[in-house]
């Protein structure tokens, strides 16, 4: 029989790990492994999470197999790249080609793969040789992986997040362990996985030059074999291998430093709130389930957070000190990505940070590894294992609240209002009809009409209006522009539009149709309920195209 060793010597990109006790560290790895596919599927079982740019993009996949081609629903117009990352309706499609509807799910299946992967990869990396970590850090880098609720929530609600982290740590091993063509294939998954990771590719492109740029071409070639057929499928499919999603972001969401009031104290606020509050957050007790705001439970206040960011700094004062170049690779990823996420993101979506927080925990760990070296190996060791199972006790004790929480807005919000708003808009609507609106997942999937969403994610019509109209920038100016049949607000929408903007075209030109408001009784108890949005939403019907209302159920009648 073979040993647990030899075993982990078989695993894929696990072969170059040097370390003395590798059965014991095995036996860590497949325990966190377990925990962490187990996690996931006590997850999608108990909360049965759907993210709103899930739908976004698995509509994608639907329309291809229904043979209305890898588009958002738009009948008539020309394909449209209605989403970021190529993997995130690839994948889809494999699960609707052997069944419609099975793609989110389908997903969701590799996102449980690619945890236990990602578990045994970050293994591979914390005890190469030339990276070192004590056993009790590798396990608390596993622990993260698997337990951290942000790890689990977005690849489990049907987004291709757990796969990039996954590839993510695959190139950052084989870069480590230099493997150039494995290397070369990682990069252009990455690229393939999201394409703000080209800035990753270019950090290890430099460090190929430093490092042997004789291997170099191999690296590229591998790279443009694995990303070259979707970058031409593209660029002959939809006219660009831009995705329409990065270019609606840009041009419908401004940056922070555009705003014309800004001071020099503003200026350094909005970026250590930026840093602190965002970007390294979830590296401590934070919520982002309720989707525009990362939040700290009250009881933390982000002290854990902001102690990790310190541990980070630590890590790439001690890298650096004692020129530790294994480590330059996660210290130069986490240095760009900070300042991409603090100047160049307008908005900073949960989802974005997760791989980043896999690699950033690692400069952490080399953070305390350097504090801790002074003290006797025993010593070390003992210390290490507590302040790492203090961690993760930190980290895993709030997922029964996270998931209880996660599964009351699916329940209770999601269900119960954007999706029947959706489901109502396909029955009431004639093909050729409009809505607007700011939301688009559940909408747009469940309608299945043509939806002049901000900032037009899916709508090429929305983003020519943002390009031939400075200054006119937002929701309310779409909506007042195009003038759709339906329009589907918040009720904080339609308060701003009315009352600070003084507004009353929709007003004057709509009936007020009804209204899906979540009910009170069953979301009052929910965790953080007061920074979620989409509690209620009022539906407008333009008067001009139709008579009066004459739908069974009264503009007032409210589903629950």
């Amino acid at each position: 029989m073979r040993s647990p060793a030899a075993f982990l010597n078989a695993l894929p990109g696990i072969r170059e790990m040097d370390c003395g006790d590798r059965a014991a560290m095995f036996r860590w790895a497949c325990f966190f492994a377990l925990i962490a596919a187990g996690l996931r599927l006590c997850f999608w079982a108990y909360t049965g999470r759907v993210w709103e740019d899930a739908l976004i993009t698995t509509l994608h996949s639907e329309n291809c197999v229904q043979g209305l081609g890898l588009t958002h629903y738009r009948p008539g117009d020309p394909p449209l790249h209605g989403f970021t990352s190529p993997l995130s309706v690839l994948i889809p499609l494999v699960g609707d080609v052997l069944h419609l509807g099975w793609g989110i799910p389908f997903l969701k299946a590799v996102s449980v793969i690619a945890s236990i992967l990602a578990v045994f990869y970050a293994l591979g990396i914390a005890l190469y040789r030339s990276i070192r970590l004590p056993g009790p850090l590798a396990a608390m880098w596993m622990g993260y992986l698997a337990c951290e609720h942000h790890q689990i929530l977005w690849g489990m609600a049907g987004m291709e997040t757990q796969v990039t982290t996954l590839i993510l740590l695959a190139s950052l091993y084989y870069a480590v362990t230099w493997r150039p063509l494995p290397l070369g294939a990682s990069l252009g998954l990455c690229m393939l996985a999201r394409p703000d990771l080209a800035f990753w590719t270019v950090i290890v492109g430099v460090y190929a030059l430093f490092r042997d740029r004789r291997q170099l071409p191999r690296i590229v070639g591998a790279a443009a074999i694995v990303y070259a057929p979707w970058l031409a499928f593209a660029w002959w499919y939809y006219g660009s291998p831009i995705p329409h999603t990065m270019v609606a972001k840009w041009l419908g969401v401004p940056h922070w430093w555009q705003e014309s009031n800004m001071t020099c104290s503003t200026v350094k606020r909005e970026i250590v709130e930026r840093i602190r509050d965002w970007i390294f957050s979830p590296l401590g007790l934070t919520f982002g389930g309720h989707g525009l705001h990362l939040r700290h439970p009250f009881w933390d206040r982000g002290y854990l957070s902001g102690l990790m960011l310190c541990l980070a700094l630590a890590g790439t004062f001690f890298a650096f000190w004692r020129r530790q170049w294994a480590m330059f690779l996660p210290a130069f990823f986490v240095f760009v990505y900070t300042l991409y996420y603090a100047f160049l993101v307008p908005f900073i979506h949960g989802w974005y940070l997760v791989p980043f927080s896999a690699v950033a925990v690692l400069l952490s760990l080399r953070g305390l590894h350097g504090l801790a070296y002074p003290l006797e190996g025993r010593m070390r060791t003992a210390v290490l294992g507590l302040v790492a199972a203090a961690y993760l006790a930190c980290i895993a004790g709030i997922l029964p609240l996270t998931f209880k929480t996660e599964k009351q807005i699916q329940e209770n919000i999601e269900n119960a209002v954007r999706k029947q708003a959706g489901l109502y808009l396909g029955r009431v609507m004639r093909p050729d009809e409009t809505v607007g609106c700011e939301p688009l997942g559940y909408v747009g999937y469940y309608s299945r009409r043509i939806v002049y969403d901000w900032p037009g994610l899916c709508n090429r019509r929305v983003t020519c209006y943002l390009r031939d109209a400075p200054g006119r920038q937002t929701l309310y100016d779409m909506l007042e522009h195009f003038r759709p049949d339906y329009i589907l607000l918040r009720g904080q929408e339609y308060k701003y539009l009315t009352e600070y903007l003084s507004r009353t075209w929709i007003d004057t030109d709509y009936d007020l149709v009804k209204a899906f408001t979540a009910s009170w009784d069953r979301t009052r108890s929910i965790f953080l309920l007061h920074v979620n949005v989409d509690c209620g939403f009022l539906l407008f019907r333009k008067k001009a195209l139709h008579g009066p209302f004459t739908d069974t159920q009264s503009a007032t009648n409210q589903d629950e």
